[in-house]
């Protein structure tokens, strides 16, 4: 009898017969979707996932004589004659998620893959990307022959899941396929890599977290942290907030608010939460902390690291030695940090290799912080995989906030999360630390809002639009204003993590200190000025920006003042708008209490009752026709992200990566070393004009456009003003 491989040699001189390799994906792949309760549906398509490398034309493929050829395809065939056959027809059977999974674990997810399986059973050679069918339609027997001689087809009875109980069907639907996929796609790889190295799943998998050891080092973290501090109000606020989490931790898994004013230590709370949580309930077996920007990734992973050494940090700025990357690709860690785009875009992919982490989500502990910043545009989509979290995955998911959104009032959304803080409202009355003056009346030059900033010697102004900060620090630099700083997304992150670390360094020593920012020091952001002036912006906005201010000292009070700058355009798009007019509404019925629980509850009632914010079009079609790839496509948290820009903040960093980058062209690992020192310019003109553009490494993606370039001439990047091609720059052009 012939013999069928799946791959080639290890360094032993060994090939994986095709036997033992669907007999370990079965297994993992069983154990992997067991944890949402699909053990079954994992064994089966762990078996037949590779069913199309039982022909001579795969086997070709592994001694090099032959390529371009798809063994995905007829194992998804196989499935669907052997499983679904002819009732109900698909894609309306409850089996076709995995027909899909199967068919995509090298490539991507496709819904409407029926007609590509019913061509081949015809005839047909070639897939629609051009690729031969490893099995033809005349050889479909003899395969199977040789597979069930070698193998036996499972006789699983496989659950039937009900998508219409926690939300939107077909979110419902797509998240179930992709989680099967994340378990077939894992067990896949990890079974290859198992080939090659026996000790691989030990060596990538972590062991469970010790919660109750976690809680201690928890406690005596926060015991070194009271006994340096001054202020016993804020300590007394703090511990009730911590009891309050680690009571809550002990209730059952599921939707959860955490609704606390800034500096009230929801970072370590949140934590002492989700310990709780593992503690009590033992299905529970990781935490996953998102955060919305990476500005404040590096000061929390810091905090959670004196608790849990064995933090993964997953993000487009970490730093990962070469044996974490695996963690990285398979979420196998038990304690993982990560950034909203890592975590929410991966729930709507489509490929492969964005979606092999998964189903490592099931069963554990999200702790969403800063949750106001989910954009609006996306809101309803994410929210109903959310609650599929919940309900179907066993998660449990916190939405951390100073300004908690009243999600319930979202057009046909039904969101009746569980609040953690016994008492919010107290907690916003025990901190009130600024008062704000609403100045809304009238416009204000940004030249007279200047001389009103340099009377202090601790102030900070954050604006709406990059423009205005540099017209406004502009304006202050003319006045001959002393500790002057600017905060835009024009500095690349390096240099705002040193500028942020300068101002906190002259706060701290009582100097002269001004800075003029945009919205990125808003939220998490841990620096405090005496007073704080904010452009109008939807409510949210301005009150994490006051957060900036009197952040740590109760026996004083902070001032916020409010304006509309007298400029032309005044916001960024049109959502800031609505929360902007939104605000001012609730200026016309009442003064606002930015601690007063229930007037921010009324902003959201205003900003989302009447239904003018809602996914947008293109998100909520692309569900509808359960569209993987156009999903993936339109759910994007950042929609532009312009073109990206390595600077020469860092010349060391800069010219290390640019000399490789030039030499062999740009690789994921090389964007991961230069992402300190990347800034996303908009101005694609004055980039493509003055910037050297960055090819992709590999034969095939060189002429493919990167959407990467090297600052060329250094003149256009500044300590003042970071990446400005405009004529202000320094007086050139």
């Amino acid at each position: 009898m012939k013999q069928f491989y799946s791959r080639s040699s290890n360094n032993k001189g060994e090939k994986e017969t095709l036997k033992n390799h669907l007999n370990k994906v079965s297994i993992l792949c069983g154990k992997f979707a067991g944890a949402f309760g699909c053990e079954t549906e994992g064994q089966a398509m762990g078996m037949l996932h590779d069913f199309g490398k039982y022909s001579e034309a795969f086997q070709q493929v592994l001694e090099h004589r032959r390529q371009n050829v798809d063994h995905a395809t007829p194992g998804a065939y196989l499935f669907r004659a052997y499983y679904i056959k002819r009732a109900p027809l698909p894609p309306s059977s409850p089996l076709w998620p995995m027909v899909v999974a199967i068919r995509a674990h090298h490539g991507t997810l496709d819904y409407a893959c029926d007609g590509e399986l019913t061509e081949l059973a015809l005839g047909k050679r070639f897939n629609r990307e051009g690729d031969e069918f490893s099995v033809q339609k005349d050889q479909f027997s003899a395969s199977l022959e040789a597979f069930m001689k070698e193998n036996t087809l499972p006789h699983a009875k496989f659950s039937k899941p009900d998508f219409t109980h926690s939300g939107d069907p077909n979110i419902a639907r797509m998240l179930y396929t992709r989680m099967l996929f994340s378990a077939l796609v894992d067990a896949d790889y990890s079974a290859a890599a198992l080939h090659f190295d026996e000790d691989y799943l030990n060596r990538t998998t972590e062991p469970p977290i010790d919660a109750e050891g976690a809680l201690k080092a928890l406690e005596r973290h926060r015991a070194g942290l009271l006994s340096n501090a001054e202020n016993r109000e804020i300590n007394e606020i703090r511990d009730k907030l911590l009891r309050d989490c680690l009571k809550a931790g002990t209730e059952e898994p599921g939707l959860y608010t955490l609704t606390a004013p800034t500096g009230t230590g929801k970072t370590l709370a949140l934590l002492a939460f989700a310990l709780m949580q593992i503690k009590t309930w033992k299905d529970l077996r990781r935490i996953i902390i998102v955060l919305p920007y990476l500005s404040i990734t590096e000061q929390n992973a810091k905090v959670y690291r004196n608790i849990i050494p064995c933090l993964l940090e997953d993000h487009s700025q970490s730093s990962l030695p070469d044996e974490a990357r695996d963690f990285v690709q398979r979420w196998s860690s038990t304690f993982i940090l990560t950034t909203s785009v890592r975590f929410f875009e991966g729930l709507f992919a489509a490929k492969s290799t964005e979606c092999r982490h998964l189903h490592q989500i099931a069963n554990s502990v999200i702790l969403f912080d800063e949750a106001q910043t989910l954009p609006p545009k996306l809101t309803g989509a994410t929210l109903s995989a959310v609650k599929e979290l919940c309900s179907r995955y066993g998660c449990t998911v916190v939405f951390s906030t100073a300004t908690q959104p009243s999600f319930d009032y979202w057009p046909d959304m039904e969101w009746k999360p569980r609040e953690i803080v016994q008492n919010p409202q107290s907690l916003y009355c025990l901190t009130r630390r600024v008062s704000v003056d609403w100045r809304t009346r009238e416009r204000v030059s940004l030249s007279s809002l200047a001389h009103e900033i340099n009377k202090f010697t601790s102030a900070c102004a954050v604006v709406n639009i990059r423009a205005h900060a540099r017209r406004l620090y502009n304006e202050l630099e003319q006045l001959g204003c002393e500790g002057l700083y600017l905060m835009t997304t024009d500095l690349c992150p390096a240099h705002r993590s040193h500028t942020l670390d300068e101002v906190r360094e002259r706060l701290a020593e009582g100097l002269p200190c001004r800075l003029v920012s945009t919205q990125c020091i808003e939220a998490g952001v841990d620096i405090s000025f005496d007073i704080l002036y904010r452009a109008l912006a939807p409510l949210e906005s301005i009150i994490q920006a006051a957060g900036r201010c009197n952040r740590h000292d109760l026996r004083k009070t902070g001032q916020v003042i409010v304006f509309i700058p007298d400029e032309i355009r005044l916001y960024p798009d049109d959502f800031y708008q609505l929360g902007a007019n939104a605000v001012l509404t609730l200026l016309s019925r009442h003064p606002i209490d930015i601690y007063n629980l229930s007037h921010i509850d009324e902003y959201y009632r205003l900003l989302y009752e009447d239904g003018a914010i809602r996914d947008k079009s293109e998100l909520r079609r692309a569900i509808e026709q359960l569209n993987f790839a156009e999903v993936s496509k339109q759910y994007k948290l950042i929609e532009n992200k312009g073109v990206q820009v390595i600077v020469p903040y860092d010349d060391a960093l800069f010219n290390g990566i640019i000399n490789e980058a030039v030499a062999e062209g740009l690789t994921p690992a090389l964007m991961k070393r230069a992402a300190p020192i990347t800034v996303s310019c908009y101005d694609v003109e004055a980039v493509k004009r003055t910037c050297i553009p960055l090819k992709l490494r590999g034969e095939k993606l060189r002429d493919v456009e990167s959407g990467w370039y090297a600052l060329g001439n250094p003149i256009y990047y500044s300590e003042r003003l970071g990446l400005n091609f405009g004529a202000d720059f320094d007086g050139v052009i």
